[in-house]
């Protein structure tokens, strides 16, 4: 059953990658394109772009130029067929042409999705939960949320989380140094995790590893970021990627209150676009932010610090999670996801969180769909946009109270209430 599971959601979503895709992927498009026309020593020297200059780190772009290496493989071959094989019907390359390349660089994302569901029934099974492990991996991989951002959207979130959820997988079995590699690869890829890093961390303290253990975790996967990193970097290669991630990859997105996220300032401020530094109060929002979601998060800390097992470990993740999306300034209506992986696994543990996960899935999926609109459904749009994106607003609010009633079950359940 767990074959069929994993081959179908494949499929489908394969089959979804042809129907449509984000602008976003214009951009993926054409940095795989440009890695080879610039080389990767002038990649991010370059001027030309058609469409935005590349503000992910070196792991995003190796994988669109991995792609587009694949597509001009594939295609080739189609193209062998077209030209040796009289009956193959030519109107298929047209169609190549135009829809192969952008499902393609999809590829990626809906592996990870089906990589991650085999995570969740696998780890899930080896901690005694065999009755829940089909029923949690199906429930993830059916979650319109999930599939809508990766084999719709085309993002690459499911990639990272994957990484990250691995890196998961691999502590709770003591192996330190492929955890600490996997989740290297994670940031590398995209910053959006770091959010887990000091529950990994802590974690891993608490396991009490050698000296040893802990010099070869670092000494690899800095090595391995460096021997990455080398072809880009026309300096140091860690001083250079240091600057990338602060000139470029933390600084060039919008820095606004909410970049149309349904969270509390959404509901507080509207979802119009509006700089983050702005005051309220004696601070701007986005150090209220960051107060806010460090306040929420020590507890899960704590709980991982008490114990280390996967109940405990996933509660905090799914809280941090949900506290960095509702809390934090300058999030994106994707910064949702990392709550669904440990928030679909929760479910193997209580059911009764079912309601709530629906819950969050559908004002989520609302949220990818506010501004994008694919597909068009007129009444939701107006709905939506109507008196001044009233709506959403009010999402926001809604999606804020659903964290406080998810926030108090975790308290309460893990017996944090006195702390």
């Amino acid at each position: 059953r767990l074959t069929i599971l994993l081959i179908s959601a494949l499929v489908v979503r394969f089959i979804f990658s042809f129907v449509t895709w984000h602008p976003d992927v214009f951009n993926h498009m054409d940095w795989g394109v440009r890695y080879f026309e610039y080389g990767p020593e002038f990649f991010y020297k370059g001027n030309v772009w058609n469409f935005t200059w590349p503000n992910q780190p070196p792991g995003t772009i190796y994988l669109f130029a991995a792609v587009r290496q694949l597509y001009e493989f594939v295609f080739n071959v189609f193209w062998w067929i077209n030209i040796n094989v009289p009956p193959f019907p030519s109107k298929i390359m047209f169609f190549l042409e135009l829809n192969l390349y952008p499902a393609m660089l999809k590829l990626p994302a809906i592996l990870a999705d089906v990589g991650s569901a085999y995570l969740i029934y696998k780890t899930l099974l080896e901690n005694k939960l065999k009755k829940y492990a089909l029923f949690a991996a199906t429930i993830f991989l059916i979650n319109p949320v999930i599939w809508y951002n990766s084999s719709v959207w085309g993002q690459y979130d499911s990639l990272i989380n994957f990484f990250a959820l691995l890196s998961v997988y691999l502590l709770m079995h003591k192996r330190l140094v492929l955890a600490i590699i996997f989740f290297t690869l994670s940031i590398y890829t995209k910053a959006s995790l770091l959010i887990f890093a000091p529950i990994l961390f802590v974690l891993a303290v608490r396991q009490k590893y050698s000296l040893i253990n802990w010099l070869t975790a670092l000494i690899l996967s800095t090595s391995l970021i460096g021997l990455l990193t080398h072809p880009f970097a026309d300096k140091n290669v860690y001083i250079w990627l240091f600057e990338l991630y602060k000139d470029k990859v933390f600084v060039d997105q919008l820095q606004v209150i909410t970049a149309n996220a349904f969270n509390l300032w959404a509901g507080l401020t509207g979802i119009h676009e509006q700089p983050h530094d702005q005051l309220l109060g004696p601070l701007t929002y986005q150090v209220w932010g960051l107060i806010l979601f460090t306040t929420a998060s020590l507890p899960a800390l704590y709980l991982v610090f008490k114990k280390q097992d996967l109940k405990s470990l996933i509660w905090a993740m799914a809280i941090t999670a949900f506290a960095s999306f509702m809390l934090m300034t300058n999030m994106h209506e994707r910064y949702l996801f990392p709550l669904f992986i440990p928030l679909t696994m929760l479910l193997a543990y209580d059911k009764r969180l079912m309601k709530l996960y629906i819950a969050i899935s559908i004002i989520s999926l609302l949220n990818l769909y506010n501004y994008w609109w694919t597909p068009r459904i007129e009444f939701i749009v107006e709905a939506m946009s109507a008196q001044e994106k009233l709506l959403p607003r009010i999402l926001g609010f809604v999606n804020f109270s659903l964290f406080v009633m998810f926030y108090y079950k975790f308290l309460r359940q893990n017996k944090l209430t006195k702390i």
